[in-house]
């Protein structure tokens, strides 16, 4: 029960989607205040045209003609080789969505004229990514089956914006709790928060508070991307590449940027100071029945290129509703004992514009 459980809470924060609107999902209008925001963060990508830090790989492309595209010159080449955290056997695929922050700092000279005067100017801009996918209000309920008994309930919510290190941020929080029925055998009750850029969408802080039976722990990671360090409370400082995101924001990211593609790659921390990347693969299309209705799906799968969370040979699969919202609708997690099913109740969504 505990893996079970625990499964859950994790599974519930990486990823899904799917389309036909039901009885139990309630449309919801976007906020005044979000839209201001939103307004803003286009104003910047219209004034910065490279404000949006990523390029779709192209048929043909290279890296060092993809430099020379964002760039104007192929030097760049090997900052987004580092960026993306390619080894010798990656291969670029057309549609592939590849990082490229910063990769246009050029070295500038001092005002000494000696060589050794040289230095690099580090230049750093925040990124900045549209968000039509989600907003405040957005509440999806969840039952956590296993064996075709439910043995838990979820939730995902957006709840407000934020004020943190003088930016905006979504406070986005993750419930897993024990149905009533088995309280009495094994109780469960973990919190998972996420404080998320608006403008950019990447984690500032992760908060995690797990109750599952006698066991406890409970962490805060606060995240530096201009200096390049996640920050836990005893001080330990974890290396992180700038706007990485954490276990649950990396969920609403994906909702964001997927946009149909083969693949998207994402920078993930986690709260045991090691970072790695999830590639996240589309399978098919789908239409499914869920307790919140019929939907027409999306259906991708989730690998990371590590031992983790999960097997690197992939053991979960998300059902997306398949328009611009992409809610998750269902999600399958292979265990070593069954299958755990976690199945959309309920969903107050925000509309996409």
């Amino acid at each position: 029960m505990k893996k079970t459980l625990l499964l859950l809470s994790i599974t519930t924060v990486i990823l899904a989607s799917c389309a036909t609107m039901a009885k139990k999902v309630s449309m919801l209008e976007v906020t005044k205040a979000e839209k201001a925001v939103r307004a803003a963060a286009e104003k910047v990508v219209e004034a910065i045209p490279d404000a949006n830090t990523y390029y779709t790989v192209m048929k043909g492309d290279s890296l060092w003609k993809i430099s020379k595209k964002v760039c104007g010159r192929g030097s760049g080449w090997e900052r987004i080789y580092e960026l993306n955290n390619f080894d010798d056997n990656t291969v670029l695929t057309e549609g592939m969505k590849l990082r490229t922050t910063n990769v246009c700092a050029r070295r500038v000279k001092s005002k000494s004229n000696t060589a050794t005067a040289e230095a690099v100017k580090k230049i750093f801009s925040y990124r900045v990514e549209e968000n039509k996918a989600f907003g405040v209000g957005e509440k999806l309920t969840f039952s956590v089956k296993y064996f075709n008994v439910t043995a838990g309930i979820a939730t995902l919510e957006v709840k407000d914006i934020e004020k943190y290190n003088d930016r905006q941020v979504y406070h986005i929080e993750a419930n897993a709790r024990t149905a009533p029925f088995f309280e009495s055998f094994y109780r469960v009750k973990d919190v998972i928060s996420t404080y998320m850029d608006v403008m950019g969408l990447y984690s500032w802080k992760y908060y995690k508070k797990l109750e599952e039976g006698g066991y406890r722990n409970s962490t805060t990671m606060d995240f530096n991307h201009e200096q390049g360090y996640a920050v836990k409370p005893n001080g330990d400082k974890c290396d992180i590449t700038p706007f990485v995101q954490d276990v649950l924001s990396e969920f609403y990211y994906f909702r964001s940027v997927f946009k149909g593609q083969d693949e998207v790659r994402i920078d993930v921390a986690s709260d045991e100071c090691k970072e790695y990347q999830i590639v996240v693969k589309k399978l098919r299309y789908e239409t499914v029945s869920t307790d919140a209705g019929d939907f027409d799906c999306v259906v991708v799968q989730p690998f990371l290129k590590y031992e983790g969370i999960f097997r690197q040979k992939g053991d979960v699969w998300i059902w997306l509703t398949n328009d611009k919202n992409l809610i998750p609708v269902m999600i399958k997690s292979q265990i070593a004992i069954g299958t755990i099913d976690v199945i959309l109740q309920e969903a107050n969504v925000v509309k996409a514009e």
